[in-house]
């Protein structure tokens, strides 16, 4: 358990940016889709965070410092883990959002 807890500490500490840009996008999003609900909106949502995430993973990567992956390589966990599960988290918390939208229509 104390495992799990410090992985989620370090993918927090890697992923935060991405997470936060990610949760911001997610809130318009859904405050869109609350107002003016629509199917086509939820597809169209997702389309335009593939997007978001797409350029926010580029300047994480471009303004990030290169060696400092070395710290969570050292605890056990590499670059592609640590984003797929920023990833997961961020498109996740979206899908949620999403589904309490549709559950509130």
């Amino acid at each position: 358990m104390a495992k799990g807890a410090r992985n989620i500490g370090l993918v927090w500490m890697y992923g935060k940016w991405i997470i936060l840009a990610g949760g911001l996008f997610n809130l318009v999003c859904t405050a869109f889709l609350a107002e003016a609900f629509s199917y086509v909106g939820l597809v169209d949502a997702f389309i335009l965070k593939m997007l978001f995430t797409g350029i926010v993973l580029y300047l994480h990567r471009k303004f990030s410092d290169r060696d400092a992956v070395f710290f969570y390589i050292n605890l056990g966990l590499g670059r592609k883990r640590l984003m797929a599960a920023s990833l997961s988290v961020d498109f996740g918390l979206l899908l949620l959002l999403e589904i309490l939208i549709v559950l509130c229509r």
